[in-house]
């Protein structure tokens, strides 16, 4: 149980630092790529901090309202990543007063905050969550990794590294590469992180292309 809760422990801190790292790339984006005030978005994403300190606080418990309250925080995530994309897109369609410089470095923040946020997702959705894979009571996994058809697979367990290196892949490729996806809903994430990801490269690439002088 020690060692399970120095795992945890572990990925918590490193799900802090992933949520640090979200609310200040969203700081940095211009405001007309942000919904409301520029802070209210990045107010709203350092709530998972104290969610996840709960989590570790109470791992091994059943915690249903934790869950709900994680549930509903990633999906504002996922939210908030699939809006930035979009108003990024409106923002070039209408014109805008920021650089091209500022905007082509805006839509490597979008990309950024996609990747980390829904590993995130994929991290807290795959079997149930990260206590039931400690626990390993996971009945139905989301995910297959290459470690787990391994000699080693009965005490390999993927860490919060693992699902963002999963998510970033996946807007590389725009496919699954070596960890796939099992289960209806993580397929469906996945084909929403990559469409949005596709959106904010076009977007990006033309605004690129705008800026190659002529001649």
């Amino acid at each position: 149980m020690a060692d399970a809760r120095s795992e945890v422990r572990g990925n918590i801190a490193q799900l802090v630092v992933v949520v640090l790292i979200i609310v200040a790339v969203q700081l940095a984006l211009p405001p007309s790529v942000t919904i409301g005030p520029q802070w209210l978005i990045p107010a709203m994403e350092l709530s998972g901090i104290p969610i996840a300190v709960l989590i570790y606080r109470f791992i091994g418990s059943e915690g249903r309202l934790l869950r709900w309250t994680m549930d509903a925080y990633l999906i504002f995530l996922v939210l908030a990543c699939v809006m930035n994309a979009v108003l990024l897109l409106v923002t070039m369609l209408q014109g805008s007063d920021d650089s091209g410089t500022y905007l082509l470095l805006a839509g490597f923040g979008v990309l950024v905050i996609n990747v980390l946020s829904f590993g995130l997702v994929y991290w807290w959705l795959d079997g149930g969550g990260p206590d039931r894979r400690l626990a390993n009571a996971v009945t139905k996994p989301d995910f297959l990794f290459p470690q787990q058809g391994q000699s080693t697979s009965s005490t390999w367990r993927p860490g919060l590294i693992d699902y963002l290196f999963t998510a970033y892949t996946n807007i590389i490729a725009f496919s699954p590469t070596d960890t796939m996806p099992l289960t209806h809903r993580v397929k469906l994430l996945f084909t929403l992180q990559s469409s949005t990801a596709v959106l904010t490269i076009v977007v990006t690439l033309s605004r690129a292309i705008n800026l190659i002088p002529d001649g």
